[in-house]
């Protein structure tokens, strides 16, 4: 099992207890952390043992890398410090681990509060085995990669794709389903073994407000979509990735001249009419199904005319309306 903890500590001690109350306890458990101190008291409260690592300013794709480089189990269970494991998590898992890299099951959401909401209802409700050449029809309609702690991942893929994950900035989750399927097959399963926590996380939109720092957030993962286009061949996955790379391209697109960003990905109007032609040719079906693409990639071809700094302006309007009903 695999702790990941950088700069959040409220939820933590939940987190902890949910692996300490485990009906099948972890082999193994290592934690990445910035704070070492404050991690070891709590895991000592639980009286859990594990390997802390203090390595501060980690991207979240490396500390995977390094996830696979440290532990010495087959399988690794990711943890986020403000998500929380059901009972039998780990003795459920077991019983499916084997040949496929990466195993995905459903989850429940909580509130800030640890209220329970209710399933999350972007996820299949019958068990799936997604490929390569299937995946851009399944994950159309369902929430294929989100979420690494509904993920269990083969310790050896892991290790056999470091040096891709300690490349990428932020998108984890995404790089993470997107290797599985070059290396073979994803198996879903709908059992909900895990609690998400709405409203906590750092790609979350609960409000207009938080607009400014998830952009933030889409530039990395622009980045990161852009490079996994880059580096992997296989037609197959090049199809799977154009989807997520087109919107979260054109959110930056449109967005940046009115954000401020440590970090902008910035790339030219001729790649993106040209990533968006390629992306219409292809995906006709899908452009009419989610993401507003539509209105986007208009936007974004009539921003030399009026500017981008005022389609940026109407763009995160249309964005807004939906928090200010």
């Amino acid at each position: 099992m695999a702790l990941i903890v950088y700069g959040r500590y409220n939820y933590f001690d939940e987190a902890v207890r949910s692996i300490a109350t485990q009906t099948r306890l972890p082999d193994e458990v290592v934690v990445f952390t910035d704070n070492k101190a404050v991690i070891e008291n709590i895991l000592n409260k639980y009286k859990i043992r594990a390997d802390v690592y203090e390595e501060p300013g980690l991207p979240l794709p490396a500390t995977y890398a390094r996830i696979g480089e440290v532990s010495r189990t087959d399988y690794v269970l990711p943890l986020e410090d403000d998500d929380i494991f059901k009972p039998n998590k780990l003795e459920v898992i077991e019983k499916y681990c084997g040949e496929h890299p990466l195993i995905k099951h459903s989850t429940e959401l909580i509130d800030e509060k640890s209220n329970v909401i209710g399933p999350a209802r972007d996820h299949s409700d019958t068990a799936l085995v997604i490929t390569r050449k299937n995946a851009w029809k399944i994950c159309m309609f369902h929430a294929c990669h989100v979420w690494p702690f509904t993920f269990a991942l083969k310790t050896s893929f892991l290790r056999k794709y470091k040096d891709i994950l300690y490349e990428l900035k932020l998108h984890a989750d995404f790089a993470l389903f997107t290797l599985a399927l070059l290396e073979g097959s994803v198996l879903y399963t709908p059992e909900k073994l895990t609690y998400y926590r709405i409203g906590s996380g750092h790609s979350q939109l609960t409000s207009c407000e938080k607009l400014p720092k998830l952009v933030c957030t889409w530039n990395k993962y622009a980045y990161d979509d852009y490079y996994l286009l880059r580096h992997i061949e296989d037609k197959h996955i090049k199809k799977y990735v154009l989807p997520t790379y087109m919107h979260h391209l054109l959110n930056v697109y449109l967005l940046n001249s009115i954000t401020d960003c440590q970090y902008k990905y910035e790339r030219s109007y001729f790649h993106v009419m040209l990533t968006g032609v390629n992306y219409v040719l292809g995906y006709l079906r899908y452009l009419f199904s989610r993401r507003n693409i539509p209105l986007k990639l208009g936007l974004a071809a009539i921003a030399p005319l009026m500017g981008r700094t005022k389609t940026g302006n109407i763009y995160r309007n249309n964005i807004c309306k939906r928090y200010t009903r």
